[in-house]
């Protein structure tokens, strides 16, 4: 049976949460479904296909543009959120659920109603936290942070988790996520584990599109410049291993500087390639001979899924995340201990023995749209009840 259904994401820029909610917009309408898309802030860098139905409302800027809303916003911000650290999200949340009500009433009123609504990563649903209804499943793609004791911890979780429905894209950030809500008395109406959204092939098709790559083989990282992706260790422990490839980093982000100091610091530009964002990473990947990670953590790591659908095996530390969720069978042979010099050794076994992806059609069929797409489509939508799956 077709479904109306709604997506809701925080941005849509360049990103793995907002990659995975173009995708699975994508599969359901190509599926004949009726999908629509909810962007709550930004520019658009990522749009769905045509025939998804795509939305931009600003609820915290419609808000404060009325009278009320804008003192609202100046007494939270001035009083409450400095009193509760942290807290910033729960006294918007509060009128964003409003928000949201009225949004999907429109919607419905327009187009008829909606079955099911799904919102992607925590900044989303911190949105409108306070909307509660039996069609809405939230998807966490990682734990909210380490456990802390007292009572503001347990007053901003509940907020977001207390009787709510939720995804969690690992089993690993759903074991975390579970362990701080019991520690802290908080249920959540159902949880539920579904991985992330890969259109397979999509991907193997980009792979072919034709760019300039460095003319000696190298290995990869496409990611996020940040501190979380530590591109500091993967330089050095590329250069640990001794291996004879350059390295290329495809990404941007508020480390570039300092990744560009590096590199110039150890004096690598000439086999070091720094070359920016790209809309499509995919070619990139397929030419490597080996696809890198360094992160400290990786709630999932959909990077190393679209790497080794572009045929290129994967080193990655063992680090908090879903990295052993999504590196199994042979390829769990390269994740390496946190540490350069043992990255540098995976990344030297990496490219003398590699893993023999051909050989392994699951090890990313998992992940393919259409049987991701029907896991969503299987979540019950009835009357809360207890914790299933």
């Amino acid at each position: 049976m077709k479904q109306r259904v709604l997506l809701i994401v925080r941005k849509l820029n360049i990103g793995g949460i907002q990659r995975n909610t173009v995708n699975l917009a994508n599969v359901l309408h190509r599926e004949g479904h009726e999908v629509h898309v909810l962007v709550l802030k930004g520019e658009l860098e990522l749009v769905p296909d045509a025939g998804v139905h795509l939305h931009q409302v600003d609820f915290d800027k419609a808000f404060r543009k009325t009278g009320i809303g804008l003192f609202y916003d100046l007494f939270t911000r001035l009083l409450l959120a400095p009193w509760i650290k942290g807290s910033g999200y729960v006294w918007r949340g509060y009128y964003g659920g409003h928000y949201l009500r009225r949004f999907i009433a429109r919607l419905e009123k327009e187009h008829g109603p909606i079955d099911r609504v799904i919102t992607r990563g925590q900044g989303a649903f911190e949105t409108f936290w306070s909307w509660r209804d039996p069609r809405l499943w939230q998807v966490a793609v990682s734990w909210p942070g380490d456990l802390k004791e007292g009572w503001r911890q347990r007053f901003l979780l509940s907020r977001l988790y207390s009787g709510k429905q939720v995804v969690c894209n690992t089993d690993n950030v759903r074991q975390q996520l579970e362990s701080l809500l019991d520690h802290h008395g908080i249920k959540a109406a159902r949880l539920a584990t579904i991985g992330n959204v890969c259109d397979l092939d999509a991907i193997a098709a980009m792979a072919e599109e034709e760019v300039e790559l460095p003319s000696r083989p190298y290995v990869v990282q496409v990611c996020r410049l940040s501190d979380v992706k530590r591109q500091d260790v993967l330089i050095k422990a590329y250069l640990a291993s001794g291996i004879e490839e350059d390295l290329v980093i495809v990404g941007d982000g508020p480390k570039r500087e300092a990744t560009e100091a590096l590199i110039r610091e150890l004096g690598v530009g000439d086999r070091v390639h720094l070359i920016g964002s790209r809309l499509n990473p995919y070619p990139w990947m397929k030419h490597a001979r080996l696809f890198v990670l360094s992160s400290r953590s990786e709630a999932f790591g959909i990077v190393l899924v679209e790497s080794m659908c572009c045929g290129t095996p994967c080193v990655a530390p063992d680090v908090p995340g879903g990295i052993r969720n999504v590196l199994i069978h042979d390829q769990a042979r390269l994740i390496s201990e946190d540490s350069i010099e043992a990255l540098a050794a995976k990344i030297r076994e990496g490219l003398a023995n590699p893993p023999a992806l051909e050989s392994d059609p699951e090890l990313i069929e998992r992940f393919r749209d259409t049987r991701i797409m029907q896991e969503f489509l299987s979540l019950p939508t009835d009357a809360v009840t207890s914790d299933s799956r």
